[in-house]
């Protein structure tokens, strides 16, 4: 029998990666700027002008406060807020540039330039996944010691890593073959380039639902905007279904799996399907242990993982620190 560690952003972070995603907002901002301006602001996050009067007489504390904002709403859970496009606004805006043409036939014969307009506003989100595989890229591993003994030179466990570093092989020399970057990573340990995004599976289809009504009362204009929204979120899914589909061949693996160790995962919604995969995989008597950090995390974890199907008699939630001394 073996182990299976399931590896989050925690784990990077413990080893002084600047691999959250809040790194990856800093990355955009620096060399991506107009990228970064337009997320955000298509999330409801405008930008705060130092210079503007009604920031007070200390602007740049204006500017901390909004930034801590952004993070607490957004980009702490990105993965789950791209799944919820502000489809109001963007709604209102189509409606304000129907009202403006003024057609006196309705919404008849528009839907081009619609189409036209909203490519235009929209297609960068497109560019997302090529900026998180740069943003990957130059994450550098040199400086990274082993952390926890009972991962270096690993051979007989299994590694699902959330990961796109390669941390577990280049620092604890752990076989390739035993690693799967489940959201793609960096060569030459993984083929797939790195995948962010939602599992809103639900917001497409309602898209889709919304098309058909408007096709049936002739709206070019709704068939246009909603076609806008249904591609945003398609370009922002990360499509978990196929992702388990495309890598049974591991989940086939843990068929004698009796250990499971979670550590610096957020266990998150959006990756809830695999957790339930990984419990239709292993030996059913397995013993599940999930690390925290923070202490408001210790009930959180036990809750997730209780409804994911978890044996409470199986289950055992520890401080972070019980994984690191081993």
């Amino acid at each position: 029998m073996s182990a299976l560690y399931v590896i989050g952003n925690g784990f990077d972070s413990a080893h002084n990666l600047k691999t959250s995603y809040w790194f990856f907002r800093e990355y955009l901002k620096k060399y991506a700027e107009n990228f970064y301006i337009r997320l955000e602001e298509n999330y409801g996050f405008y930008q705060i002008d130092i210079d503007d009067y009604h920031n007070g007489p200390n602007p740049q504390k204006a500017l901390k406060r909004r930034d801590e904002y952004v993070y607490d709403v957004f980009w702490k859970t990105i993965e789950e807020k791209l799944g919820y496009v502000n489809e109001t606004s963007m709604l209102d805006f189509s409606q304000s540039i129907v009202d403006a043409l003024d057609l006196e036939s309705g919404p008849v014969g528009i839907q081009d330039t619609l189409d036209d307009y909203w490519e235009e506003q929209y297609s960068f989100i497109n560019e997302l996944q090529d900026y998180v595989f740069k943003w990957a890229k130059q994450i550098r591993l040199n400086k990274c010691i082993p952390l926890c003994n009972e991962l270096v030179e690993n051979k007989d466990d299994i590694f699902l890593n959330f990961n796109y570093t390669n941390t577990l092989e280049k620092v604890y020399n752990i076989p390739p073959s035993n690693v799967l970057h489940i959201h793609g990573g960096l060569p030459p340990y993984c083929g797939i380039k790195p995948i962010l995004g939602h599992g809103n599976y639900d917001a497409i289809k309602k898209c889709k639902k919304q098309i058909e009504n408007a096709e049936r009362v002739f709206d070019e204009a709704s068939i246009s905007i909603y076609n806008a929204i249904a591609d945003f979120y398609k370009s922002t899914l990360k499509d978990t279904k196929k992702i388990l589909l495309f890598n049974s061949g591991f989940f086939n693996r843990l068929a004698n799996i009796d250990t499971v160790k979670v550590i610096g995962h957020s266990l998150g919604k959006v990756d809830h399907p695999y957790f339930k995969k990984i419990l239709d995989s292993i030996d059913k008597n397995s013993e599940w242990f999930v690390y925290y950090y923070k202490s408001e995390e210790e009930y959180i974890f036990e809750k997730e993982m209780l409804e994911l199907g978890v044996n409470k008699d199986k289950l055992h939630v520890l401080h972070s620190n019980e994984f690191w001394k081993v």
